[in-house]
């Protein structure tokens, strides 16, 4: 039982649904009075019959259209009904139009302000009660008035509990809405408390390792005299620089509040505190490794764009699969980057190396990687960004049993830049 209250009252505070309701029965009403067999009255005798029923039909059809607006001036086409009402009343010397009034009256009572739910309800009394008492006298006087009362009280009670029901209703919405925006904050919160906890080891304990390494590898190098060791040692220093440089960025980002980071990337190629790379860098990481032992050999086709997003993407897949080949493969000498620009402005990057091993991290014949670390995140971010760009990400042996990334970077600048030789 109260599941179909509950119904019935979604369906009457539906405004878009009653708004089409009542001028439907108003219409429905007025096609059933002028359908049947009517007489004018004494003062209109003399008019023809279609003619009398058209005009009845005509104003009945009005009082029917006015209903449509009755959500956006429930107290003007209240006022306009009750006058339209006295007027077909009197007209016909018939009180039975009540449908159009008591329409109005429910948007009236169910829309309006205390002052205005007053008027219009006065207004409705006093129009039905002018016309039942010109019209019926004795006994019946005070029948036909009280059920003409009883309906108007009626539509105006049901008004009114349709009214109760939808500022409940949206009571219980506003705190909904402000639970889940206390449950919003309360997740921010954590969230900044979890960042500065992150930032905090990444600055207390990255940071100082990687201090270390340059103060050491920086007095070790000025301490030696064979050339070749001088270069690995400041090869080292500066890895460990741009580290530490990348660590001091990230910090910056994680202790920023979510507000002050900006939706989009700036024009000078900032996002959310990090900085976009350029494909300069790239040089500087197949020199390291390079300097580790390990043969590289880059090449490019077709006609590079200058899209900084691209650029900085394929930065990254190829420092991860550098990376990968020096922590995971065993025995590698050799990797080949492979950039193919189309002339969509699409890049197609390939990145394989000649170590043994499956999967690079389970290598052939039980040997060891040079580094043991997770498998898998890395690439799994990477491959996420590229999704996000529209392109895809994809790793695994070759037929030829090298480990191979390939990667597809779609364009993502409007203009195109100046082409790179």
């Amino acid at each position: 039982m109260k599941g179909m209250a509950t119904y019935l009252f979604e369906l009457l505070s539906n405004q878009r649904l009653t708004r089409f309701v009542m001028p439907l029965l108003s219409l429905v009403y007025t096609l059933l009075y002028v359908s049947v067999p009517m007489f004018p009255p004494v003062w209109a005798e003399n008019i023809p019959l279609p003619v009398w029923k058209t005009v009845i039909g005509l104003i009945g059809l009005l009082s029917s259209c006015l209903l449509y607006w009755s959500r956006q001036l429930p107290l003007l086409i209240t006022t306009m009904e009750t006058l339209l009402y006295l007027g077909l009343s009197f007209a016909t010397s018939d009180d039975s139009f009540l449908i159009p009034l008591v329409g109005a009256l429910y948007f009236c009572v169910c829309l309006s302000p205390a002052p205005r739910i007053a008027a219009g309800v006065g207004e409705a009394v006093a129009a039905v009660s002018l016309v039942t008492v010109s019209m019926h006298a004795g006994h019946m006087l005070f029948l036909e008035w009280s059920a003409r009362m009883a309906v108007i009280m009626a539509v105006a009670a049901a008004a009114v509990a349709v009214r109760s029901y939808r500022i409940r209703r949206e009571m219980q919405q506003r705190e909904e809405q402000e639970r889940i925006r206390s449950e919003m904050l309360a997740r921010q919160r954590d969230q900044a408390i979890s960042r500065a906890q992150v930032a905090g080891e990444l600055h207390d304990s990255v940071g100082h390792d990687l201090t270390t390494i340059i103060a050491l590898s920086q007095g070790f190098a000025d301490s030696v005299e064979v050339e070749e060791l001088q270069e690995v040692l400041k090869d080292i220093n500066q890895v460990a620089r741009n580290g530490l440089a990348d660590t001091r960025q990230a910090v910056s980002t994680l202790v920023q509040e979510p507000e002050a980071l900006p939706e989009e990337s700036d024009d000078d190629g900032r996002s959310y505190g990090s900085r976009l790379h350029t494909l300069d860098e790239l040089d500087t990481v197949i020199a390291h490794a390079r300097a580790a032992g390990l043969a590289v050999v880059s090449t490019k086709t077709g006609h590079q764009l200058h899209d900084p997003r691209q650029d900085n993407l394929c930065f990254i897949v190829s420092r991860e699969a550098i990376t990968n080949t020096l922590r995971h493969a065993s025995d590698p000498s050799t990797i080949v980057i492979s950039r193919d620009y189309g002339q969509d402005g699409t890049l197609r990057i390939s990145i394989h190396d000649d170590g043994h091993g499956d999967e690079h991290g389970r290598t052939l014949a039980d040997r060891k990687p040079v580094i043991h670390d997770h498998q898998g995140v890395g690439l799994k971010q990477i491959g996420e960004q590229c999704r996000l760009m529209g392109g895809s990400l994809s790793c695994g042996p070759s037929e030829s049993g090298r480990w191979t990334v390939e990667a597809v970077l779609p364009g993502t600048s409007e203009k195109e830049g100046n082409v790179h030789d």
